[in-house]
Formats: C-alpha cells, structure tokens, sequence
C-alpha cells in the first residue's frame, strides 16, 4: 500500500508542485541554449587561437567535433567551412557554407563566404546570388562589392560590374586586383580612354606588377605582336609562378604562334595548378590533334567537356579526332551536341556532312553543306588573338559551376 501510494502522489501532484515542475523545466529550457552558445563561443575562440598559432588540424579536429555536438549553429559550419577554404579544400568548405547559409540566410559574412566559395571555383553565375545578398546586408563590404563587380564581368555583363568595381576602386585606389578588373570593365565596354586613364594609375604605383604585365600582354596579343605578348606573361609569370591561369595564357600565345612544344608545357603545368581547367584540357585536344595522336585528343576534348558540358569547340575537336579515327557514328553523335549548343557554326555543319560522307548517307551530307555555305557567308572572321577559348574577360567554356568560398 505504502508504495501504490507513493506512486498516486507522483501520478499526480499537487498544484504547487506542478507550479514548481513547470517553472523548472522552463527554466532549464532557458538556460540550455544559454549554455550551448557559451560552449560554441568558447569553442570558437579556442579555435581562432589554434588558427593564428598555425595549429590547423587542431583547430579542424574542434571544430569537426563542434559541428557534431551543435550541427544547428550556423557560426561553427561558417568557421568549418573557412578553415576548410583557407586549406584549399573547397568543395568540403562549400558544403558547410550551404549549411550555414541555411541555418542564417540573414548573416552577411555566411552569404560572403559562400559566394566568395564560388568565386574561387569561376563558378561566377552562382557567385551572383550570395554576394548580392551579402551586400545588401553590408553594403560597404569592399570584398563583396569586388567579387561582384568582378564576377558580373566575368559573365559578361561589364555596365552592371562597373558601379561595384568603382566603388571598391574609390576606397582602396592602390588595390591591383580592383584596378586590373577595372580596366578590363571599361575595355569591355569599348571606353578606351577610361581603361587608359585607370591602367596609368596602376603602372604607377605599381611598375612592375603581375597585372601590368597581363594588360602589356594582352594588348600586344591583340595586336598580334606575339613575341612581344610572350616576353610580358613570362615577366607575369615570374612573379606569379602559382596563380592560375597565367600559364594558360602562356601556352595560348606559344599556341597562337605555332610554338607547340612550349604551348604543351605551359598547359601542362596549368593543369597541375588547375586540374580541372577545361579550356587547357581544350588546347591539349588541339595539340594532340595536329600531331595525329587522335586518341589522345579524345581523352583531352572529352575531359573538357566533363568540366564545361557548355564547352562548345570540346565538341567540335572530339567530332574531328572520332572522323580521323574513322569513328563518324560518334562523330555524328557529339556533334548534334554541338549544333544543340550552337547551330550558327559553319565548321560543325562541314564535320557533319564528313561524317554524313563516310557514313554513305549522300542527302543528309549535302543538306549539312548547304547549311555550312549558308553560315559561312555570314561569318564574320574572328579579330587576330581571339580564338574561341581565348578572352579573358569572359567565363567561356570555363570550369562548370562547382562551389567554394571566404
């Protein structure tokens, strides 16, 4: 009896004990999140100081365990994701940013971090989304204001990257990287006087410059005085042995004037800062394609166009080396890819009515060549140093979006 009674008074309780009950669980509800924000604060600053000690896997290890214990706080997968970025590993820094742009849509350095992850991945269409949020959550952010000013010229878009560049240009006047864009934004938009004015500045104060070096160039590749253009992305590459696409635009002008050997080198050792640099594994394709070796030129062109399924000309040269290899059944195939990609190219519709040819199918080659006909007197030829893959002010058949970011 004594027990059933015990267990009647705990079935029930009296309304003052309920009151107390109650009253404790609330506070207890209160008091937990209190106390997990002050184990991720305390988590986060013993962090930062393994961080600026250099102790990175450290740091990882307290973090990777953070994130398990507290999977809801957007700060530890932002800081995981950072950390994960500034050790290069970006698609891993990528995931956690999209978990801390989830958990807070509304913190600007989260919407910072994950557009600047896609920026450091050219992944420039998807930059566009999180830094203009960032932005209108911080609106003085200079970083912010760059990658988006540089990211809408690289999509091609130089009118709405202006305003962004030049106002990252006014507050930090000496910044190579603000002035480089800056130029190329007013190159895009054919306003040659204020690229001048703007690359004077930058010569200035900074002679001797990686970014002077690539404008020299650039402009001598225009002009087609490729020597010239050489002699200045050499100088660029000197001091800049590691960034990316130096050695690409390298290769491209040993390319341009017919320096094989050395254009091979260049691309080569872009892909090793850059593996998965389709407009590299592009121009390998071509190489290996003028020198008979087909099969390799279809292992380059089908990389290229893992990387950038958008990669037109990968098409194009894979529906060459399959018709030398006397494959035309797949040459047909990806070249319908092509012309779903881009029906106004005369070398497609030529290509296909080869193939049209060894396939023994006479009226859809002589349909192909009377389109090929059509589009090339409608052709207008290409300005000299502008080969397809070859601007570099516009994303073309550049790494397919991945993700990344601060």
């Amino acid at each position: 009896m004594g027990n059933q009674r015990y267990y009647e008074d705990v079935r029930k309780p009296d309304r003052g004990t309920l009151v107390s009950l109650i009253s404790g669980l609330l506070l207890y509800c209160l008091a937990t999140p209190l106390r997990a924000q002050e184990a991720v604060e305390q988590t986060l600053a013993r962090v930062q100081a393994l961080v600026q000690n250099g102790e990175l896997a450290a740091a990882e290890k307290q973090l990777r365990s953070a994130a398990a214990l507290y999977p809801n706080s957007f700060a530890v997968h932002n800081d995981l994701g950072t950390l994960y970025l500034q050790t290069q590993r970006n698609r891993e820094a990528l995931r956690e940013f999209l978990l801390a742009v989830r958990l807070n849509p509304d913190h600007a350095d989260v919407q910072r971090n994950l557009g600047t992850c896609y920026f450091i991945e050219n992944a420039f269409a998807d930059a566009i989304g999180p830094l203009q949020h960032a932005k209108a959550l911080a609106p003085e952010d200079l970083r912010t204001r760059y990658q988006l000013g540089y990211s809408l010229l690289m999509l091609d878009r130089p009118q709405e990257a202006e305003p962004e560049l030049k106002y990252a240009s006014d507050r930090m006047p000496d910044d190579e990287h603000v002035a480089f864009a800056l130029v190329k934004t007013y190159q895009a938009q054919r306003d040659q006087e204020k690229a001048a004015a703007v690359f004077a500045s930058l010569q200035a104060a900074h002679p001797n410059s990686v970014f002077v070096h690539i404008l020299l160039g650039e402009g001598y590749d225009i002009q087609e005085k490729y020597g010239d253009a050489i002699s200045e992305y050499q100088k660029a590459l000197a001091l800049a042995p590691k960034m990316p696409r130096l050695h690409f635009d390298l290769g491209f002008l040993y390319f341009q004037d017919n320096q094989l050997p050395q254009a091979k080198e260049m691309l080569q050792k872009e892909l090793q800062i850059n593996p998965t640099f389709a407009p590299a594994l592009y121009y390998l394709g071509e190489i290996a394609l003028d020198q008979s070796e087909h099969k390799r030129a279809i292992d380059f062109f089908q990389k290229a166009i893992n990387q950038n399924p958008s990669c037109v000309d990968a098409y194009i040269g894979l529906g060459k080396a399959h018709t030398r290899e006397r494959r035309p059944k797949d040459a047909v195939v990806v070249l319908e890819q092509a012309i779903r990609l881009d029906d106004q190219q005369p070398e497609i519709h030529y290509l296909l009515a080869t193939a049209y040819h060894d396939l023994n199918e006479p009226e859809k080659r002589a349909q192909e060549l009377r389109t090929f006909e059509s589009l090339r007197a409608k052709e207008i030829p290409k300005p000299g140093g502008m080969i397809p893959l070859s601007r570099r002010t516009v994303a073309t058949c550049l790494p397919h979006p991945v993700s990344k970011t601060k």
